[in-house]
């Protein structure tokens, strides 16, 4: 899924877009740069301690993938997905990329930042997550 106009954005010497798209004109990209996720938004990069690939977590289903709190929008990227053996205890497919890792991203007034990695919580990109994780994550900001 794609939020607005695709265009093609190649920061620095990053290797493999892996998702692109752009929304309320700012161009979102998640990219790899060496194995590891890297979040960039127009000239801006952070690096998140995910391993490629990577994938932003879309909102349930209406097609967006952040939540914005008052100035503070808040993305979650998955990390690599993880073996189904580790998955057992839900009911997902591998088709749903689900991780046990997730990080956010939050940009406030143009500026990113990151959280901490969330680990063992099933974060599945495709499926999407309710909106209460993402305020949980936005809670929780250092």
């Amino acid at each position: 899924m794609v939020l607005g106009n695709v265009s093609m954005i190649r920061p620095f010497g990053l290797v493999g877009s892996l998702l692109l798209m752009s929304c309320a004109n700012a161009h979102i990209s998640l990219n790899d740069d060496s194995g590891q996720c890297v979040f960039d938004k127009d000239t801006q990069h952070i690096a998140l301690q995910l391993k490629t690939p990577c994938s932003l977590v879309k909102v349930n289903d209406n097609g967006r993938y952040f939540y914005q709190y008052n100035n503070v929008k808040v993305y979650i990227v998955a990390g690599a997905p993880a073996a189904l053996d580790e998955l057992k205890r839900w009911q997902v497919k591998a088709i749903d990329k689900c991780s046990l890792q997730s990080q956010a991203v939050f940009i406030t007034d143009g500026k990113m930042t990151v959280s901490t990695v969330r680990d063992k919580g099933l974060t599945c990109p495709t499926i999407g997550l309710d909106e209460k994780v993402f305020r949980h994550f936005l809670n929780n900001k250092q």
